[in-house]
């Protein structure tokens, strides 16, 4: 497996690989996002999430007991694995419930959000001051997600809440997977499986069903394509700082769009998505230049 391969010991970032990874992962995210909207018709969001992580859990823990991969269970940082692994599985639920309610394309856009919050709350963890520049793209930022929410009512205004706290929770694990750089990819993404799994089964009682023959294949590809996006996202920010992986979280547009389009025959507005993508977009460009600037000035002599 390739991502196996890639591996290494140490932290030396690599970019391209890093890139692909981030590219692969957001693709995979897509074709979930889009089985699980489609599952949402008539199964419960929270089996959605306990089964699809269950698919991946099995073949995870299989791989890990090996006697040769059982140091992947062991992690220099628990708490933080653990507080990412609990925040990705609500986030998970939450980010499953806004593609229920809004178009996908309305719904990837409100979650680019993260890619302006990640530096604010990156800068906030590590106790650095957030200057008037950052400030300013944040605001643009969200003047971008007004536009896309559509204040008149075109858009479910639940539906916009649940897709920004969702963005909120990725900035929130985009920042702890830098954390985490020291540690391997694949315990990062066990553990995360794992809670994933067991806090969903605890709401089982209440929404659990058994899903019929003809859409298991579906819960399948959810599970598959969502265990594979997260060792490809934990791969990339392992290799590059959040700055350089999460800017290529936009490529799932290009997706969720032709999803809409072709499959759900939405009627997009064309004119708010585009530019409420591009005020988002430019935002978070604009950090990464700043960001790019103040190494500069601290670089030189």
């Amino acid at each position: 497996m390739v991502i196996k391969m890639h591996q290494k010991d140490d932290n030396t970032d690599n970019i391209p690989f890093a890139v692909l990874c981030a590219l692969t992962a957001h693709f995979l995210f897509s074709m979930m996002g889009f089985g699980a909207k489609y599952l949402t018709d008539e199964y419960h969001v929270t089996l959605i999430v306990f089964i699809r992580n269950l698919i991946v859990f099995v073949p995870f823990l299989i791989f890990m007991l090996r006697s040769k991969n059982r140091h992947l269970f062991k992690t220099n940082k628990p708490r933080l694995v653990i507080f990412r692994a609990l925040v990705g599985s609500v986030s998970l639920i939450v980010t499953f419930y806004a593609l229920a309610i809004l178009p996908m394309s309305y719904a990837a856009v409100l979650f680019f959000t993260s890619t302006i919050l990640t530096p604010i709350i990156a800068a906030f963890v590590l106790k650095e001051l957030v200057g008037i520049h950052r400030i300013m793209a944040v605001i643009i930022g969200m003047i971008g997600v007004a536009i896309v929410s559509h204040p008149s009512g075109e858009v479910s205004v639940w539906g916009v809440i649940l897709a920004l706290c969702a963005a909120f929770m990725h900035a929130t694990m985009f920042v702890t997977l830098r954390s985490l750089k020291s540690e391997s990819p694949l315990t990062v993404t066990f553990y995360f499986v794992f809670a994933g799994m067991v806090f969903p089964a605890l709401f089982l009682p209440l929404y659990g069903a058994v899903p019929s023959y003809d859409v298991l294949w579906i819960f399948v590809v959810v599970g598959i394509s969502g265990g594979i996006a997260q060792l490809c996202l934990a791969n990339a920010y392992k290799y590059a700082p959040a700055s350089v992986v999460t800017p290529f979280a936009y490529s799932s547009l290009i997706w969720t769009v032709l999803i809409d389009i072709f499959f759900w025959n939405y009627d997009l507005d064309f004119w708010a998505v585009s530019i409420g993508t591009a005020l988002i977009m430019g935002a978070q460009f604009y950090i990464i230049h700043r960001e790019y600037v103040n190494k500069r000035r601290k670089a030189r002599p």
